[in-house]
């Protein structure tokens, strides 16, 4: 079922990243809701978006994609609800009144490393598919330079987009890694 993979579908898979991420989200930058809920809409409709995204991108090129959507969201869930509703347990909680970029960093390191380990799942039969456990976590962390610099510009879809091509692009080239290896073959039983 797999096609070949390479630069047509890392183009795909980060264009799909930049529309899942920035599509849902314009629905709740309306001024109905305070900040924090606000934040906590987008990142899960954000979250939605690119799960979306990913399965789409996926769908001809995976024989598992089905449960990449559920798995995907959630881990993105389960990530959103240790950062917001468990800050106690949170590693950073000191750091957010003097440097607000590195609790940024931290928080989307660990939504994905919850995701990537919910969607290595699927991916632990390719014999590269542990590269998914590092490129998730690093690929979200560093996506907060684009969210930085589309708040900078005081534009919330700017944000988001540049916040997902950047996490497309570089979840993208793990992806293709992954799914140009060979699968692992189960041990026959004597």
């Amino acid at each position: 079922m797999s096609k070949k993979v390479g630069w047509s579908f890392w183009w795909l898979w980060t264009i799909a990243h930049i529309i899942g991420s920035a599509l849902l989200p314009l629905l709740v930058w309306q001024d109905p809701y305070d900040l924090r809920s606000r934040i906590f809409l987008n990142e899960i409709l954000q979250g939605i978006g690119i799960a979306i995204a990913q399965s789409l991108v996926l769908r001809n090129h995976f024989t598992k994609e089905g449960w990449w959507l559920p798995l995907t969201l959630i881990g993105w869930i389960v990530g959103m609800i240790f950062i917001f509703f468990v800050p106690s347990l949170s590693i950073h909680k000191d750091l957010a009144s003097f440097l607000p970029i590195a609790t940024l960093l931290l928080d989307f390191a660990i939504i994905g490393t919850i995701v990537g380990i919910c969607q290595w799942q699927l991916l632990k039969s390719f014999r590269v598919g542990g590269v998914w456990l590092f490129a998730s976590p690093i690929a979200l962390s560093v996506s907060v330079v684009g969210l930085q610099l589309g708040y900078m510009a005081k534009s919330a879809v700017l944000a988001t987009a540049l916040q997902g091509a950047i996490y497309g692009a570089i979840t993208g080239l793990a992806a293709i890694k992954v799914l140009r290896s060979p699968k692992i073959l189960p041990k026959s039983r004597k």
